[in-house]
């Protein structure tokens, strides 16, 4: 008994030591991207349970900087992902847990609907993508194509629904998911790459 009990204890201490280089989670996508200008924003952000109405959390300028910069890439504005609009007022994910507020857009702060915000992007496969979804289809809906990997760089042309359609390099082409049926992103940004 007291040979198993220490087989236990050096197994559970194994797994929490390894355990904690897991990937971030894929985040949810929700409906866009604000990009927030850091010119004259020094002071921390007010977010809101509902638009206007009882103050939640204020988020400090240099935590925004860094919340997305792995998913965005760091030469990109601070970015937040929008999981809602009411009129002005934008839905944001403010920390790493996926919890929102509500914060009205300034207008030097750009508000993008996914569609628009990955055409012309360069993108590459999240790490943590399931593998059945890292593949290049001819065409929405097939669910097998051509496997690629975490490393291919693809240049989006334009976007429909959950579907991408990329060029891969200057000879082939086709859709990819870049996020799925759940709503998680499957896709970064790469920024470093030339255009």
């Amino acid at each position: 008994m007291r040979a198993f009990q220490l087989t236990l204890i050096t197994f559970l201490l194994f797994l929490s030591t390894t355990s904690q280089a897991a990937p971030k989670m894929r985040p949810y996508s929700g409906i866009g991207v604000l990009q927030i200008s850091s010119v004259g924003v020094t002071d921390a952000l007010q977010l809101y349970g509902d638009p206007g109405v009882a103050r939640c959390c204020k988020v400090e300028a240099s935590a925004i900087t860094h919340l997305n910069s792995w998913l965005f890439g760091n030469d990109q504005p601070p970015s937040l992902l929008v999981t809602a609009r009411k009129g002005e007022w934008l839905e944001v994910e403010h920390d790493d847990a996926g919890r929102t507020g509500w914060i009205m857009q300034e207008r030097r702060w750009s508000y993008t609907p996914w569609e628009q915000y990955l055409k012309g992007k360069l993108i590459l496969f999240l790490r943590n993508s399931p593998k059945n979804q890292i593949q290049v289809v001819a065409r929405p809906g097939v669910s097998k194509g051509v496997p690629t990997t975490t490393k291919q760089p693809m240049k989006v042309i334009m976007a429909q629904g959950d579907w991408a359609y990329v060029l891969l390099d200057q000879t082939s082409a086709g859709w990819i998911r870049w996020r799925d049926a759940d709503g998680r992103l499957l896709v970064g940004f790469e920024s470093s790459l030339p255009k």
